[in-house]
């Protein structure tokens, strides 16, 4: 029986486990994080009877691999109905406001925006088909991640930023100021020039029918995962060095434990995951910058005027910003009581102690306050991908992230991962 070293406790690391004992049911799998929970950057936290998704909020019907894992599990999903409750705003005003009836939302957009609007979804479209050839060329040829998305055409994405293609193809500024780099801050809290790719991968996650949630919280998706493969975990074991000691052995050094594999993957960024490599002579990439983000979630009543709306009307559930607003990248606002709303923020910058001045009446409390050290890339153009494959036996599932990172193309690399592998494990 083939023993798999997993380095990382992620969507990606639980998902390659899952899918290990799939299709490698010849395998034992063995994960190491370094955190003392499962999930790596999908978290959810429960506060008075309210879930808050401080990571990997949601998915879609274009999320194939995630859906698919859901229904397979029979795992309860919700729909989240506030993601069509939203606003922009500007820092001063609300610019856009969406109509209950969603297809009063489109026609406002398409008669503010007109041909923008038009030629956004053209692009979309394309992409669209790419990635349903993306996941055809996988499942026939699993390969290198960069080869696969350069098959399917993904490639001319990500090796440009997002306002630069958007530009080209006749979009207007306006559009990518008021649309396109707040949906860019609130999946991203980055602007509207992030890499092509995870800009398009914004657009789609927001533009592709109605998003979902899992009722137990999106973190249940790779505890599950994790448990159903009937992996070793051991959480709070940070991995520090993996040494090559032949061609078909590894040794992976945690603290003082030491133990022998024959396969290692390696499930989390390595820009920070801080480990040694002896007898392995890693292909040069260029590093990628991630991305802190801080959240802050206080309870008061809230005062609709600080968004120029009136004392009787209906808080949007999400308030997008554009760039001009400062740092903050979104406000998400639901019922807390029959008075009391909660009111969570995103920034990419520390969040100051007044940031809520106004937006409640009176005195507010805070009841969550987390900061992501490493969110995610900070999305540039990129012209090569890392590697899938840093050495013989030696996977990297993290070599998608430099062009997008989602919970879907977490999944997607683990997949891919155990498909190059099946035929090598006896």
């Amino acid at each position: 029986m083939a023993k798999i070293a997993v380095v990382g406790a992620g969507i990606g690391g639980c998902a390659f486990s899952y899918f290990a004992k799939k299709y490698l049911p010849n395998t034992e799998v063995t994960i190491y994080e370094a955190q003392n929970r499962i999930g790596g950057r999908v978290l959810t936290q429960h506060y008075s009877g309210a879930d808050f998704e401080l990571g990997a909020a949601f998915f879609n019907d274009t999320n194939k691999l995630i859906v698919d894992l859901v229904k397979a599990e029979q795992l309860k999903a919700k729909r989240l109905e506030e993601r069509s409750n939203f606003a922009v705003w500007n820092g001063s005003k609300l610019i856009f406001k969406s109509s209950k009836q969603s297809a009063f939302t489109d026609v406002r957009l398409l008669e503010k925006y007109q041909m923008s609007l038009a030629r956004t979804f053209l692009l979309i479209r394309e992409a669209k088909r790419q990635f349903a050839k993306l996941y055809r060329e996988a499942q026939k040829t699993p390969s290198e991640i960069g080869h696969l998305l350069e098959t399917a055409g993904l490639d001319k994405w990500y090796t440009r930023g997002f306002d630069d293609v958007l530009l080209e193809a006749g979009v207007g500024q306006g559009f990518l100021d008021e649309v396109v780099t707040p949906i860019a801050r609130i999946i991203y809290t980055q602007n509207g020039d992030i890499g092509g790719l995870a800009g398009m991968a914004s657009l789609i996650g927001v533009y592709s029918n109605a998003t979902y949630s899992l009722v137990e919280g999106n973190s249940y998706l790779p505890t599950h995962l994790a448990e159903i493969s009937n992996a070793k975990v051991k959480l709070g074991q940070k991995v520090d060095s993996i040494e090559k000691t032949s061609n078909t052995s590894f040794r992976v050094c945690s603290g003082e434990e030491v133990a022998q594999f024959d396969r290692v993957v390696v499930a989390t960024p390595l820009e920070i995951a801080e480990i040694k490599f002896d007898g392995v002579q890693l292909p040069n990439w260029s590093p990628q910058p991630y991305q802190k983000v801080y959240r802050r979630t206080a309870r008061g009543i809230f005062n609709p005027a600080y968004f120029g709306l009136e004392n009787s009307a209906a808080p949007p559930s999400i308030v997008l910003t554009t760039k001009d607003s400062g740092p903050i990248a979104q406000f998400s606002i639901q019922k807390a009581g029959s008075t009391d709303s909660f009111v969570t923020v995103s920034s990419p910058e520390p969040i100051v102690d007044d940031v809520f001045r106004g937006v409640f009446k009176g005195n507010s409390e805070t009841v969550l306050d987390h900061h992501w050290n490493a969110a995610y890339p900070a999305f540039k153009p990129v012209a090569k991908l890392p590697p899938t494959e840093l050495d013989r036996n030696l996977l990297y599932l993290n070599s998608v992230e430099p062009s997008v990172s989602s919970m879907e193309t977490a999944a997607f690399s683990a997949l891919n991962a155990v498909r190059l592998l099946k035929g090598e494990v006896k």
